[in-house]
């Protein structure tokens, strides 16, 4: 009898440990879907509405292609911000893809954390079956792209960090790093960004932006504590566009 009870006893306990669990979780995913910043609808609309853009959305991507693409132009893969929707991306990114005549790739991370998906863009090369690519993203976004390119650094022929910087150590990285920072930005880690440098190649370039801030480089409103910005969102897309035209050989 004692024994029996034993059994049961470990069977009510393993069953309050997997309800709590799934409480955990579905308290943590709830979270996640409120604190994450939506795409604006405005700007989606217009990229959806593009007839020189074809949008495909997976579950854990979205792929840009435009109307004409250069097959000597590496494809781009775009880690996004940290609870920030991957589609709040889509209108700048649209608008580099048409510009540069290639495919990008967006990752759609778990959770809207780029960190769980480093590995991403490995998963895009091979079932894609990119040769060369450039690799990047925005604040976390742009901290996974690194991570990513430290581990593959023949794979990847430019990092580019948008309000970001690289915690793992790249100076033995041969490809193009191109770092776009807003003076603006209330968000990231001054202290942080500052010394991240060190991790950075010698041929990186570094742009600072009077009047860009943290939030410009997507499409999903003001994040809370950053600076209002004060440039037009195509100024913002020019100065991308420029910088990657004009810095990358």
């Amino acid at each position: 009898m004692s024994g029996k009870r034993k059994v049961n006893k470990t069977a009510l306990v393993s069953l309050l440990i997997l309800i709590l669990l799934i409480a955990g979780f579905s308290g943590f995913y709830l979270y996640v879907q409120v604190k994450t910043y939506p795409a604006a609808e405005e700007q989606l609309a217009l990229v959806y509405e593009n007839p020189a853009l074809l949008i495909m959305e997976e579950s854990d991507l979205i792929k840009v292609t435009p109307d004409a693409v250069n097959s000597e132009q590496p494809a781009i893969i775009f880690y996004p911000g940290g609870l920030v929707a991957p589609q709040a991306y889509l209108y700048k990114m649209g608008k580099l893809a048409e510009a540069l005549q290639t495919e990008v790739y967006i990752v759609k991370p778990p959770f809207n954390a780029a960190i769980f998906s480093v590995n991403a863009a490995a998963r895009i090369i091979a079932d894609s079956q990119l040769e060369k690519v450039w690799v990047g993203g925005h604040s976390l976004g742009g901290i996974a792209a690194a991570r990513y390119t430290a581990k593959n650094m023949e794979l990847v022929d430019v990092l580019f960090l948008f309000g970001s910087y690289s915690d793992r150590d790249l100076i033995e990285f041969q490809g193009q790093v191109l770092s776009i920072m807003g003076l603006n930005d209330q968000i990231i880690n001054r202290d942080n960004y500052e010394t991240a440098k060190a991790n950075l190649p010698l041929q990186t370039v570094i742009i600072e932006k009077e009047g860009l801030n943290h939030s410009d480089f997507g499409n999903y409103g003001l994040q809370d504590g950053d600076s209002p910005g004060i440039l037009p969102n195509e100024d913002v897309i020019e100065d991308i566009l420029s910088a990657f035209e004009g810095e990358i050989h």
